[in-house]
């Protein structure tokens, strides 16, 4: 079975391997890559380094669904499409290359939570469970017919990174089994419930700036879906203050009426910081220009003040 694999994320790594072990990898097609950093250098992505020092072709279309990027992947002549956060749209003839038709591996529970941003929206959310998704493609985003469908319970310590990870390894533990029962027409085909759908989409710059005069669950939940990365964003003393990690308090904090939105708090070392309604620990934070730290080292570090404002 001739695969042709579309993913340009670490989230892709694991599910390639697999797939190499098993059937003919004939290529990997990445987002081309843009220009980053100060020195504006433009790097491979993860799954296109594995690839090449696999010796696998990796292309890197300007658009997939340019024509003669759709001929040079006729010539390949795959027998199925293999896609995992790609990131791009993809028209029916493009979809219409291989035999099989092509599928996407969607960290969801479709049709819950289609588009760009599945994890961060679920984290978000406050879902206790998520889980994976294998569907064929359609030219409607997330929109096919189901072949496969695990879950996956959030646990309390989880972020965007860790749960990307387990949802990574599930679909990398399943793949072989998908595609052989793909590749003997011994799969099912369950259409999508269009009426239980909703929508995940591209978190927003504005979504990543803290309003500490939210609930603390919400403000726990919005820096658990953005870390590690892009991180959830604050200002302290003027200066751009990303947090990475945080725990909701257990039990009342001491004197908690004075816990107002946006006061930090040092007691036995543990930096306090209040909200709309209750308050968080701060783990784990980003000075602006810095790396991180943890939270005894900003302590330490800033010589906070008691009652300090973060905005």
């Amino acid at each position: 079975m001739k695969v042709i694999f579309l993913g340009s994320t670490d989230f892709s790594l694991p599910i390639l391997r697999a797939i190499r072990d098993k059937f003919e990898l004939s290529g990997l097609v990445i987002v081309k890559p843009k220009p980053r950093g100060r020195g504006l250098k433009t790097g491979l992505p993860g799954p296109a380094v594995w690839a090449q020092e696999q010796g696998i072709k990796v292309f890197d279309p300007e658009t997939p669904n340019d024509q003669t990027f759709i001929h040079e992947l006729t010539r390949l002549n795959p027998d199925i499409f293999v896609l995992a956060a790609y990131g791009c749209i993809l028209n029916g003839e493009f979809l219409r290359i291989p035999r099989l038709g092509g599928i996407n591996i969607h960290p969801s529970l479709l049709p819950k939570y289609r588009g760009a941003a599945p994890i961060q929206r679920a984290i978000l959310a406050d879902e206790k469970v998520t889980g994976l998704t294998v569907f064929f493609m359609d030219e409607k985003i997330d929109h096919g017919d189901i072949v496969f469908k695990s879950e996956l319970p959030i646990d309390e310590a989880d972020n965007y990174g860790t749960l990307s990870d387990k949802l990574s390894v599930l679909a990398a533990a399943e793949i072989g089994g998908i595609l052989t029962a793909i590749a003997g027409g011994n799969h099912p085909r369950i259409p999508q419930d269009d009426t239980a759908k909703s929508q995940a989409p591209k978190i927003q710059k504005e979504e990543m700036v803290i309003d500490w005069r939210r609930p603390a669950r919400q403000i726990f939940n919005l820096i658990r879906a953005l870390a590690p990365n892009p991180g959830a964003r604050s200002n302290f003393r003027s200066r751009e203050l990303i947090i990475t990690k945080a725990a909701m308090v257990g039990s009342p904090f001491p004197d908690e009426n004075r816990m107002t939105a946006g006061t930090l708090h040092v007691i036995n070392k543990i930096l306090y910081a209040g909200t709309g309604e209750g308050s968080l620990i701060l783990q784990e934070l980003k000075p602006e220009n810095k790396k991180k730290i943890s939270g005894l080292d900003f302590i330490n570090g800033f010589r906070i003040k008691e009652g300090e404002k973060i905005e």
